[in-house]
């Protein structure tokens, strides 16, 4: 006779019986089992309480039992040992913003053993107390009071189900950007400022559609990596997200963004700060467009076509050294220049200047002109019929006498004077050919096939080329793709402007200019003594200079001459020289230390104001160092785009829960970052005692320390670490 143990699976649970059972052979030889009596669910010590003794009685050997364990004589024991005070705050921030409620009304209602909602919290929760791989949160959970907090069997915290809930965010995700503004807005009221900036994260291996092989914005190369844009609020708190492609350039993206929240009502009167990314005249043009009360900064290489009112010529005869021992004088310099310069002392590092409201061109979008009744639509055209018909449109106009020329045409349709010419010479096509095309006779055909056959001056020739083309191309879809033709035109523009200068911020840049002077001045000092060694070509000498001073960025602030030193008898070898423009390098640096800010026209505030609102950007700069170092954002390991949203999702709600656990502490006595915060809580763990071998384990808690017990009392959380509290909300793990 043997011991044989039984598994199955019931109503979703894992059951286990025993059987004792003997072994015979059938009447045609066969081995076969026999049940003698089945034993129902034993513990492991009575299972190997018997297979030692049918084991003894094969063997004829004896069992010697021990004496009776009395309760009296058992030693009070820790069955379990799980991280709980820091993952239980962490719970108190979700359940502060009711983000279960939230998730159980967006997700699908299907009936689940474990709601979608809380393998979500799990999730954001993990990128909070130990981000890593999802692989890595399905073994971390266990270790950690969640499964009590949440009642939610570990077992059933597994990959399937956290790859499906991944999915299911990613359907909400919208949803869920929608509602956070209103949540915010209920719990602290209208926003001071809104941030938007740009980051980007990179993958272990390929990573998913939208990654691209480029360079991150920490200098990593040839990596594949996706692009994140955020907005937040002065809190720091994550309004909306939205992942792009790796290699689409930052204005791109955060214009897109503004055409998105331009017309949401949350936002109101809120000012938008976007960085430099946003201060060219394209970007400040679709601001304007948008009607967000914007504040910016221009590009350096911008500046002047704002304004010519930034004193850059009172700062011409300093030169730091940006040495330790010298810094702190050359920064009080720079203040003492500033002003002399008239500028305003808002603080040691903090000089300002208002400018008023400033016009400039810019290119601004126009109202879209009606089609007439008797005119071909383009839009309803695609490829070159829609452009063959966009001619036949401006032609009209011409004749009609609408417009008086091709260049007042060009006005007001917002397109180049060049590209009106280039649109009508498609008119040169053979009338039939013409009415042929639009019909779709010759299926697709790209503009640029067009101008290729307008060059040919018989019809049969142009005709053939069309033919051509028709025998391979695809059919033609009238009116399936709209095209949309964007009217811009040169406008005056009202801005308001306000400069800052920054002392500090000066030296470290004229000091970083005056050491690339120095630096090309030794190479070419030490290129020089090369050339009297070696004979060279001078074009290939001339190349490597200039690109030297290229990639120094002083280009044009030397003149460059090479010259032939004779030497010996008939020998000669290249000298360089390089001849400083000072005009030009005092050009350069005119705007050393200085930002010039440009808003709606209508910003409120004064130009401190508006210094000290710019320089708060700091606080998305703060958002995406957390979501990167803290919450661990990079690597991605994921590699579908639905679910590489979804874990930049989860990182956005982890840095949710880490701003408000800091504007809490920060309101208090206890100012830290929310990394520090769980690194004192981490040691109060919930521990699973047994005090007798017949009764069920409960928990006790470890005994919280003096920092413990601040934080939780400035948090108004002691209810966390009171015994009778956490008895009714832990559900332990083996119940039901």
């Amino acid at each position: 006779m043997h011991l044989r143990i039984v598994h199955t699976r019931s109503g979703g649970k894992a059951r286990r019986y025993a059987q004792l059972v003997e072994s015979f052979r059938r009447d045609d030889g066969m081995p076969a089992h026999k049940i003698i009596a089945s034993l129902g669910a034993l513990s492991d010590r009575e299972i190997e309480n018997l297979r030692t003794a049918l084991r003894a009685s094969r063997e004829g050997a004896s069992v010697v039992l021990p004496a009776e364990t009395r309760a009296e004589d058992w030693e009070v024991r820790i069955s379990a040992n799980r991280r709980y005070l820091d993952v239980a705050v962490a719970l108190a921030m979700w359940r502060y913003w009711k983000l279960t409620e939230l998730f159980n009304r967006l997700l699908p209602g299907r009936t689940e053993h474990v709601p979608t909602s809380l393998v979500v919290a799990a999730l954001v929760l993990h990128r909070c107390i130990a981000p890593g791989s999802k692989l890595y949160a399905q073994r971390w959970f266990p270790t950690t009071a969640l499964p009590e907090l949440l009642n939610v069997d570990p077992e059933r915290f597994n990959n399937s189900r956290i790859h499906r809930a991944l999915e299911e965010l990613d359907h909400v995700d919208g949803r869920l950007q929608e509602e956070l503004p209103m949540r915010y807005q209920q719990r602290d009221g209208a926003f001071a400022a809104l941030f938007l900036d740009v980051t980007d994260t990179y993958f272990q291996g390929r990573g998913c559609e939208l990654a691209q092989r480029d360079r991150t914005k920490e200098g990593l190369r040839n990596v594949h990596k996706i692009g994140i844009v955020l907005l937040c609020t002065e809190r720091g708190y994550p309004l909306r997200w939205h992942v792009v492609a790796g290699k689409r350039r930052d204005p791109d993206c955060m214009r897109a963004m503004v055409a998105q929240i331009e017309r949401l009502n949350w936002i109101g009167q809120t000012p938008l700060v976007c960085d430099r990314a946003m201060g060219n005249g394209r970007s400040v043009a679709r601001l304007l467009a948008g009607g967000l009360r914007f504040l910016t900064a221009a590009t350096v290489l911008e500046i002047g076509s704002y304004t010519d009112e930034l004193p850059g010529e009172a700062f011409d005869e300093l030169a730091p050294e940006g040495l330790e021992r010298t810094l702190e004088a050359e920064v009080e310099a720079a203040g003492r220049a500033a002003l002399n310069a008239g500028l305003e002392k808002v603080d040691e590092l903090l000089y300002v200047r208002d400018l008023g409201v400033h016009k400039r061109v810019l290119k601004l979008e126009r109202e879209p002109v009606e089609t007439a009744e008797f005119e071909i639509d383009p839009a309803a055209h695609e490829g070159g019929a829609a452009f063959l018909a966009l001619a036949r449109v401006f032609e009209g106009r011409l004749q009609r006498g609408e417009v008086k020329n091709q260049s007042t045409l060009a006005e007001r349709e917002g397109l180049s004077r060049a590209r009106v010419t280039q649109i009508l010479n498609l008119l040169k096509l053979d009338e039939q050919l013409q009415d042929e095309l639009l019909r779709g006779d010759f299926g697709h055909v790209p503009e640029r096939l067009l101008r290729r056959a307008i060059t040919q001056t018989s019809a049969a020739a142009q005709r053939r080329i069309l033919e051509d083309h028709a025998d391979r191309a695809r059919p033609y879809r009238k009116g399936a793709k709209k095209l949309r033709f964007v009217r811009t035109g040169r406008q005056e523009a009202a801005l308001r402007l306000a400069t800052y200068f920054n002392p500090k911020m000066f030296v470290e840049q004229r000091t970083r200019a005056i050491q690339r002077r120095r630096k090309i001045e030794t190479w070419v000092a030490a290129l020089n003594k090369q050339l009297r060694l070696s004979k060279r070509e001078r074009d290939a000498v001339y190349l490597e200079v200039v690109n030297k001073l290229k990639g120094n960025n002083l280009l044009g602030v030397y003149e460059m001459r090479i010259e032939k030193i004779p030497f010996g008898k008939g020998q000669a070898h290249l000298e360089v020289r390089l001849c400083p423009d000072e005009v030009e390098w005092k050009r350069r640096r005119r705007f050393d230390g200085f930002v010039l800010l440009v808003g709606h026209p209508e910003l409120p505030q004064s130009a401190a104001e508006l210094a000290r609102l710019y320089r708060a950007k700091e606080a998305i700069e703060k958002d995406f160092r957390t979501i990167k170092e803290a919450i661990k954002l990079r690597p991605v390991f994921h590699h579908t785009d639905p679910k590489v949203r979804a874990h930049v999702t989860l990182c956005m709600l982890a840095l949710l829960l880490e701003r408000t656990l800091e504007e809490r502490l920060h309101r208090s006595s206890l100012p830290m970052t929310a990394s520090a915060c769980f690194e004192l809580l981490a040691g109060c763990h919930l521990n699973a005692v047994r005090s007798s071998p017949d009764v069920l384990p409960y928990h006790q808690l470890t005994e919280p320390t003096q920092d413990q017990r601040a934080i939780l009392r400035v948090l108004r959380l002691n209810d966390l670490i009171d015994p009778e509290v956490v008895q009714v909300r832990i559900h332990p793990r083996n119940a039901g």
